[in-house]
C-alpha cells in the first residue's frame, strides 16, 4: 500500500497537475498542511477499502465511477486555468450542464484527464482487490481518523482546496456547494430584492478596493513628509483622485470593518443584524452588474466568506489561490493578485456590455510589515527590524504603485467607471513593533478615503473633501450610482448628496462579527472622541480624563447607540 499512496501522490502533482505548479507552491506553509492531510485521508481510505471487490462490489463500482470522475474533471479543468473545480464551477455546471461540456470539449484536453482518471482507478482497483484487515477494530478507529481529518482539511477555514489531493478537495467543494445558499438559522432572513432584466443605460462600472492597516498620516497625498504616495499625489494634482481628509473607520479592526463595509451599517450590532440585511453583491446583481470579489487575504478566516460568498457573487478568488504561504496575518503578493487575478478578470470583462462591481482587499500594510513589500521593491531602507517606520512606509509605497496600476487598468476596460478605497482601520506606526490596533486613537480611527470619480463628477466629489465622512458611504454611493434604493436601512450617506457638517459618526468593536467587545467611540465632525464603555456604564470625553456616566450623556448621543442595543431584547 505504501507504493500505491506515493504512486498517487505523484499522480496528483505530476500529471493532474504538472511540474511547474507543484516547484512553484511546494515550499508553501498552505501546501504543506493542505496536501499532508489529505494524504491522510487518502491512506486511511486506501485501508478501509480493500476487499471491496469481492464484499461489497457495488460500492466498490461506485467508488471508483466517483473517483474517476473527480480526477477527470480536476485534470480537465486544471489543464485550462490552473487550478481545480470550485464551488462555482459546481453552481455553473448544474445551471447548465449542457454549457459546462460544450466548454470543455472546445478549450479542453481529452488525453491527460483520461490517463489520470484510469491511472487513480486501476490503483484502487488492486487496493480493494487485496484481503481486508480482519481486525475490525483498526477498519473503525482508521475510517473514524480518515472521516475526521477529511472534514477538518475541507472545512476549516485553513483548507484550500487546490492544495489538496484533487479526489479530496472535489469531495470538499461539492459538499460545500451542496450548502452553497448558507443561511444563519438564528437569525430573520434577508429580504427578498427585485432583480432588473435590464441595466440602466450608462450605468458604470464600480470597483472597491479596500485596503488593510493603512495610517493616513505616512501617506503622502494626505501632507506625509516623504514621497510615499508618489502616483496618488499625481493623480491628484491631475484631478483624477480626490482624497477625502474626514473619514472615519466603521471598526479598529477588520473583522468589525470589512463586512460592515460591504453592508452599509455603521455602529454597534451587539444582536446581529448583519447577518438580516443584503450584501453590497446582492444588490449589484439585483442591478443587473456582474459581480466579483478578489482578495489577497484568507475570506474564510471566521467565516467571513459566508456573509457574501452566495449565488449573486460571480467570481470569486481569495489569497489562497495566488500564495501557497498565505495565513491570517501575511496575504499573497498585492501586486501577483493584481497581474494574475484582477487583470484577468478585467479583460474577461471586455466582452460584456453588462457593468462591473468588483471588490478588491489587499494585504496592504498588514504587520508584520516587511513580509508585504518583496526585497526589489522597498524604497526606504535600512528596515532595521520587521516592524519599523521605513518597513511600514515600504507598504504605503507599494500601495501606492499597485492602486495606480489597478486605476489604469480599469479605466482601459471601463473608463466611465468609479473606483473608491478605505482602508479597513489604521494603524500604529512605532518603529519598535506593531502595536495592535484594537484602540480608538486618532491614527486608527482617522481613515484613508480616495474616490476616483469620472471627470464630470469631480467637482461633486471634491465638495465634500472635509465633510465628516464614514466608510458606510461608499456602500450609500454606490447604491445611488447602480440606482438602486436600499430595501433595509443603511447608515451611510451618499457622497452624490448632503452630508451635515454637524454629522456624528461610529467607530466600534461591539459587534457581532467579532466578539462583541463592548466599547465603542463617538467621533465629533472634528474628529474629536468620546469613548462609551457599555460594559461600566461611562464615556471618557475627549481630553482623555473626564469621564461622565452613560446616563448622562446628551440623549441625541446615546439614541445613536441604544437603538440597536436595545432592538434584540424583546426576542432574546
Amino acid at each position: 500500500m505504501p507504493v500505491a499512496i506515493i504512486f498517487l501522490l505523484l499522480l496528483d502533482l505530476l500529471l493532474v497537475r504538472d511540474l511547474a505548479w507543484t516547484l512553484e507552491n511546494y515550499q508553501g506553509k498552505r501546501f504543506w498542511v493542505n496536501f499532508g492531510i489529505s494524504a491522510f485521508v487518502l491512506w486511511a481510505l486506501l485501508f478501509n477499502i480493500r476487499g471491496y471487490w469481492n464484499l461489497h462490489r457495488r460500492t466498490a463500482v461506485a467508488l471508483l465511477a466517483g473517483v474517476a470522475i473527480a480526477y477527470f474533471a480536476q485534470s480537465a479543468y486544471f489543464g485550462v486555468y490552473r487550478k481545480f473545480v470550485t464551488v462555482f464551477d459546481f453552481r455553473f455546471f448544474a445551471t447548465d450542464p449542457l454549457m459546462a461540456v460544450e466548454l470543455w470539449l472546445e478549450h479542453g484536453t481529452f488525453l491527460r484527464p483520461v490517463l489520470a482518471a484510469g491511472l487513480a482507478c486501476m490503483v484502487l482497483y488492486l487496493i480493494m482487490r487485496q484481503p481486508a484487515s480482519p481486525r475490525r477494530w483498526l477498519r473503525w478507529s482508521k475510517g473514524g481518523l480518515g472521516v475526521a481529518l477529511f472534514l477538518l482539511v475541507t472545512l476549516n477555514w485553513y483548507g484550500a482546496p487546490h492544495f489538496q489531493l484533487s479526489p479530496v478537495a472535489y469531495a470538499g467543494n461539492l459538499i460545500s456547494a451542496v450548502e452553497f445558499n448558507y443561511n444563519r438559522d438564528d437569525y430573520p432572513p434577508k429580504p427578498t430584492l427585485n432583480y432588473r432584466e435590464q441595466v440602466p443605460e450608462g450605468a458604470p462600472s464600480l470597483v472597491f478596493v479596500i485596503g488593510e492597516s493603512l495610517n493616513v498620516n505616512h501617506m503622502g497625498v494626505y501632507g506625509y513628509e516623504r514621497a510615499t504616495t508618489p502616483n496618488l499625489s499625481r493623480l491628484q494634482q491631475e484631478q483624477k483622485l480626490v482624497a477625502m481628509r474626514n473619514a472615519v473607520s466603521i471598526g479598529p479592526r477588520t473583522l468589525t470593518s470589512v463586512p460592515y463595509m460591504l453592508t452599509g451599517l455603521q455602529g454597534v450590532d451587539p444582536h446581529g443584524v448583519i447577518y438580516s440585511v443584503p450584501t453590497l453583491f446582492n444588490y449589484a446583481k439585483s442591478a443587473g452588474y456582474v459581480t466579483a470579489l478578489i482578495t489577497a487575504q484568507d475570506f474564510q478566516w471566521r467565516n467571513t466568506d459566508k456573509l457574501f460568498v452566495d449565488q449573486d457573487m460571480d467570481h470569486f478568488e481569495q489569497g489562497s489561490h495566488f500564495s501557497a504561504d498565505v495565513s491570517v496575518s501575511i496575504g499573497a503578493d498585492d501586486r501577483v493578485v493584481l497581474e494574475k487575478g484582477i487583470k484577468p478578470w478585467l479583460q474577461r470583462q471586455s466582452e460584456d456590455e453588462r457593468p462591473f462591481m468588483l471588490v478588491v482587499q489587499m494585504s496592504g500594510s498588514h504587520t508584520p510589515f516587511s513580509r508585504q513589500v518583496p526585497a526589489d521593491m522597498k524604497q526606504f531602507l535600512p528596515e532595521e527590524n520587521p516592524n519599523s517606520i521605513n518597513a511600514y512606509d515600504n507598504t504605503v509605497w507599494y500601495t501606492d504603485l499597485v492602486l495606480n496600476e489597478l486605476f489604469q487598468a480599469v479605466r482601459a476596460e471601463k473608463p466611465n467607471s468609479w473606483i473608491f478605497y478605505s482602508s479597513d482601520h489604521g494603524e500604529h506606526v512605532t518603529g519598535k513593533g506593531g502595536a495592535f490596533h484594537g484602540d480608538f486613537q486618532d491614527e486608527v480611527t482617522h481613515n484613508s478615503f480616495l474616490v476616483f470619480p469620472p471627470a464630470s463628477y469631480y467637482e461633486a466629489v471634491v465638495g465634500k473633501v472635509d465633510a465628516p465622512l464614514s466608510q458606510a458611504d461608499i456602500f450609500a454611493t454606490l447604491l445611488e450610482l447602480m440606482q438602486v434604493e436600499p430595501v433595509t436601512p443603511i447608515d451611510g450617506l451618499s457622497l452624490l448628496g448632503d452630508i451635515p457638517e454637524g454629522r456624528m459618526r461610529i467607530v466600534t468593536a461591539f459587534m457581532k462579527t467579532l466578539h462583541n467587545d463592548p466599547r465603542a467611540a463617538l467621533v465629533f465632525p472634528d474628529r474629536r472622541i468620546w469613548e462609551v464603555d457599555f460594559e461600566r456604564s461611562n464615556v471618557r470625553l475627549a481630553d482623555g480624563e473626564s469621564v461622565i456616566p452613560y446616563r448622562q450623556m446628551d440623549k441625541r448621543y446615546r439614541q445613536m447607540f441604544d437603538r440597536r442595543i436595545n432592538a434584540g431584547k424583546t426576542s432574546e
